[in-house]
């Protein structure tokens, strides 16, 4: 019993040092990113101790959940006696908020500004009391955005997490091609889709106040383009077909306008379109040199042609 006894104290001994650890070490989270720290500020011997200390922040990053932990000591080195915290921007803190423990956390979100922010800290304890600061934000991650297939120059939500709220400090990225940030707020993106995308797959990134989100797969509709005419010059009421790129199979994506007059459509393809000139210019000298005009899913198409209806050419 008495060896039982001893093994049963010698272990117990182990977990409550084991449990002191714990509780002294900060707590740490997987998702959480280090925006800003101080290097340990130490006494140099009993006096009142007056330390300055600047928080400098990227552009955007003062729009994001933002939580600053004091530690007054570590692990091997004593906390001042007491201390206080002063910010022009951000609460009046003491060692009564620390409520005998080694950190305080405490919520500044909306309390900084972008650029350099300052603080004094003053503080009494013995030579070699320790303090310093760390400031952190969640981890910005994107999780899935909507629709998945668009066109150029329509727009896109994304949705996630942690991002700014200042729509400039949200850089999304289709491929090579920076998009436009329509609105912005902490879990939701809306942006335009660029006009030039370099191929229909293409890869959505997004970084927030320098922090990499994330990224997802977005097909994109290649942008209608007009190459070029099967003729210069048709009658009335006679077929043309029009070639380019980016049309649809789907002939209910298309319209097909000379000028004002709407043509009707024959048949479709992604790469042509094959039309009824419109009968409206029979007979009329203004048939001549009309612009021809497609839209597909409402994008109008890229480069101008013409091309002159009448009875005689």
């Amino acid at each position: 019993m008495k060896q039982m006894s001893m093994i049963f104290s010698t272990n117990l001994s182990v977990l409550i040092s084991f449990l002191g650890v714990l509780w002294a070490c900060p707590p740490c989270q997987a998702d959480e990113v280090v925006l800003a720290q101080s290097k340990p500020l130490v006494a140099p011997d009993n006096q009142v101790q007056k330390m300055t200390e600047t928080i400098n922040l990227e552009k955007g990053q003062e729009k994001l959940q933002l939580t600053l932990t004091y530690y007054n000591g570590t692990e091997t080195a004593p906390g001042f006696t007491w201390l206080r915290i002063a910010s022009p921007t951000m609460h009046f803190v003491s060692e009564r908020e620390f409520a005998g423990k080694k950190s305080y956390s405490v919520d500044v979100t909306g309390e900084l500004t972008w650029g350099g922010n300052q603080m004094l800290v003053t503080a009494e304890g013995q030579k070699g009391s320790t303090f310093n600061w760390k400031l952190t934000t969640s981890q910005p991650t994107i999780t899935s955005l909507s629709p998945s297939k668009v066109s150029p120059g329509h727009s896109v939500t994304i949705v996630g997490n942690n991002f700014s709220g200042d729509p400039d400090a949200n850089v999304v990225m289709f491929g090579s091609h920076r998009a436009r940030c329509l609105s912005a707020s902490s879990d939701k993106l809306i942006v335009q889709v660029p006009d030039y995308v370099d191929s229909a797959e293409s890869r959505v990134s997004v970084s927030v106040g320098g922090m990499q989100a994330g990224t997802l797969a977005l097909t994109v509709a290649a942008y209608p383009y007009l190459s070029s005419l099967s003729a210069n010059w048709v009658p009335p009421g006679s077929q043309f077909t029009i070639y380019g790129e980016g049309f649809s199979a789907n002939q209910a994506d298309i319209s097909v306008n000379v000028g004002p007059l709407q043509c009707e459509i024959v048949s479709v393809s992604p790469t042509s379109i094959t039309v009824i000139a419109p009968v409206g210019y029979g007979g009329e000298p203004w048939g001549f040199y009309q612009p021809v005009k497609v839209q597909v899913r409402g994008m109008p198409a890229r480069n101008q042609l013409t091309i002159s209806i009448s009875q005689v050419g």
